[in-house]
């Protein structure tokens, strides 16, 4: 869930950049979320963005008229009919991010494939207006939504976003009270922060006519070991 950023707390982590895929590896995934255009979803009705996958800053927090005013997070057969096709064609993926991550923490890490959404993708088509601020300044909460968890400590959750194809340009900006930092992204490097600090993506500076297509994924610490959802 996205909340104001002065719900957050006052003190700045670093963004740390895990190498996970090759650039020949990412054109691969990118090819497949290009593939399962039909399983998209869109999120806005005039600019070129989507998602594939449930996401919980989306679905777990608004009301869907088609679903009888339900939110579709919450509905059990969306999330496991959800999990079974992120599954079906990005278990290989999802398996290398969780190794990646567990030799950074020294940690077991997993998909909670059962209580949450499997990590998803955020995906912003070439537009003039991604060049510009358009992103919102927020904070991540989703585990208040997903696991109806208070504010845990910073120490027991990140977020994570893997770019598969990445516009020049293309980042994170962080703030610290009234100032802010900029993070490049990399290809194929997990960006891994705690989330809470409010932070703004940098869709499309440069206007490059590439794709934006990012994992995106949070994680948990639950009783010595980090589970991964959306």
């Amino acid at each position: 869930m996205h909340n104001s950023p002065d719900q957050a707390p006052k003190a700045s982590p670093p963004i740390h950049a895990i190498p996970v895929l090759s650039a020949q590896a990412c054109e691969f995934w990118a090819d497949q979320v290009l593939a399962l255009r039909p399983h998209w979803t869109r999120r806005d009705p005039h600019l070129p963005f989507y998602t594939l996958g449930l996401a919980a800053y989306l679905d777990a927090v608004r009301d869907d008229p088609q679903l009888g005013g339900k939110r579709a997070y919450h509905i059990s057969a969306l999330r496991q009919q959800n999990n079974k096709l992120m599954a079906e064609h990005f278990s290989p993926l999802l398996e290398r991010c969780c190794q990646a991550l567990a030799q950074w923490t020294k940690q077991t890490v997993r998909c909670l494939g059962e209580q949450a959404a499997l990590p998803g993708f955020h995906i912003h088509l070439p537009h003039p207006l991604f060049a510009q601020e358009v992103a919102s300044r927020h904070v991540d909460l989703q585990f208040q939504q997903v696991f109806g968890l208070p504010r845990p400590d910073p120490d027991q959750v990140l977020t994570l976003t893997l770019p598969v194809s990445l516009p020049a340009g293309a980042g994170l900006r962080l703030w610290a009270g009234e100032a802010s930092v900029f993070h490049p992204y990399q290809l194929g490097h997990l960006a891994v922060h705690n989330g809470l600090m409010p932070h703004q993506a940098v869709l499309h500076p440069l206007g490059e006519p590439v794709a934006r297509i990012m994992l995106q994924c949070h994680a948990l610490q639950q009783d010595g070991a980090w589970g991964l959802y959306w």
